[in-house]
């Protein structure tokens, strides 16, 4: 008897697993099952393989099918199915109960129908109109709105996560894997292809990292796949890339997934797309708070930069850029990071109301980055090694990012101040470190008109 991660590994075998009661709708289909039929996953699940059938489908099959269904049995059965253009083919489907009892994995195994002698009729109901071929839109999930069933969604704590369970979660965006590395997708539900934007044909066999990008940080993939190796939940937030390259930010879980035996069988990630623009919900007032993990690596290379002389800042600002300058200019920038952030995308300055902001519908996470990539160019080598954030010239928000950044570094430069203004607000650094401040917004603007 397979288990349920047997019946979801890859195969060249053309298999669709449902669930183990009546009305048997479908759970999981692989590739070589859509081959042999002409339907994709996210056409049919949720149904059942009633839309296989058609004028000439035989009765006594169908009755021997059914019996051997209820008796939870092992099964054989021929029959003649048709594909979704309404091709008629010999079916010699093969079934069982997987370990546990949850689903029926059922392999298809399909051949022709001589075409000399034939009586068969072609199907002429065909679900065309329910079952269009239609790609896949990527859904938001900051929305609420797209969470219509947020009410029924398991709250779950430390307890072992079963894999049935995961199978039957059809709120969640969810992707099942191979328990061994690489991790192979085995297994999207709905939700997740509805996020995403793919057909499970097209990730089935590949890893997570078809969701990775230029602003994926690579230091996060790995502490991610650290957990996964010590069968430890993880909880990390990533810049991620749908299909066509839209980006959203992924606040994703990842665990570790049982069978009956309490043995690790899968691994599983639930995804959560967070809005980056959202202040309501940004804690202590960041209002970027997915790329709270960058500044908290800058802050930890800012700490070892403190220490760097003139020589060590061999990528860091050309001119006035003595170490301490720099250091004390990169310390202001990263200490202060969120209010210089909410100051920059204002549209009611509390101060220096003259300056020209950076709207937040130019994104509030280009902002941040402009402003990292400004600190990373004050801390020189101290930053080697970190994310780099700009964007490839090929990528579809690659004149977006550079606008944002251009608006933003502008702002900084004549934003930093080194003396008491008459409204009384104090310095925000000594006149050598906003020296060097500017210099390093000088910079970033001279790369993003070059490119």
């Amino acid at each position: 008897m397979p288990t349920l991660a047997d019946a979801l590994g890859l195969t060249e075998d053309a298999r669709v697993v449902t669930t183990a009661e009546p009305p048997y709708t479908i759970v999981h289909t692989n590739t070589a099952w859509s081959k042999v039929t002409g339907y994709c996953f996210h056409e049919v699940f949720g149904k059942t393989c009633a839309f296989l059938q058609g004028a000439a489908t035989q009765k006594h099959s169908l009755d021997q099918l059914r019996a051997a269904l209820q008796s939870k049995k092992p099964f054989e059965v021929s029959m003649i199915n048709y594909t979704r253009d309404g091709t008629p083919f010999v079916n010699n489907l093969s079934g069982e109960l997987v370990e546990g009892g949850t689903h029926i994995v059922a392999t298809v195994r399909a051949h022709p129908i001589p075409a000399n002698g034939s009586t068969v009729v072609p199907a002429v109901a065909r679900e065309t109109a329910e079952l269009a071929r239609e790609p896949l839109t990527p859904v938001n999930y900051a929305d609420p709105a797209n969470y219509e069933r947020a009410a029924k969604r398991v709250k779950r704590g430390h307890e072992k996560v079963r894999l049935a369970e995961v199978m039957a979660n059809s709120v969640d965006p969810i992707v099942v894997c191979a328990k061994e590395y690489p991790h192979v997708i085995l297994h999207p539900n709905q939700p997740w292809l509805e996020m995403c934007g793919y057909s499970l044909e097209e990730v089935q066999g590949l890893t997570n990292k078809i969701l990775t990008g230029p602003e994926t940080d690579p230091a996060a993939i790995d502490a991610l796949l650290n957990c996964v190796r010590r069968n430890e939940t993880s909880t990390q937030t990533l810049v991620n890339y749908k299909k066509g390259g839209q980006r959203f930010v992924n606040q994703v879980q990842t665990m570790a997934v049982y069978d009956e035996h309490d043995e690790v069988t899968a691994f599983m990630s639930m995804l959560s797309e967070v809005s980056e623009d959202s202040v309501d919900d940004a804690p202590d007032g960041c209002l970027n708070p997915a790329d709270r993990h960058l500044w908290n690596a800058l802050q930890c290379r800012l700490t070892f930069s403190q220490k760097a002389t003139d020589a060590d800042a061999r990528d860091g600002v050309r001119v006035n850029g003595g170490a301490a300058a720099r250091v004390e200019a990169a310390a202001k920038l990263i200490t202060n990071h969120d209010a210089v952030l909410a100051d920059a995308t204002s549209a009611t300055p509390a101060s220096q109301p003259n300056l020209a902001r950076v709207p937040a519908s130019a994104g509030v996470a280009y902002v941040d980055q402009a402003m990292r990539d400004v600190a990373k160019r004050l801390l020189g080598d101290g930053a080697a090694g970190l994310l780099q954030e700009r964007l490839d010239d090929k990528h579809p928000l690659y004149a977006t990012q550079g606008a944002a950044w251009a608006r933003a570094v502008a702002f900084l430069r004549e934003r930093v101040q080194s003396t008491v203004l008459a409204s009384g607000r104090a310095a925000d650094m000594s006149p050598a470190a906003a020296s060097a401040f500017r210099s390093a917004c000088l910079e970033v603007a001279e790369l993003v008109k070059a490119r």
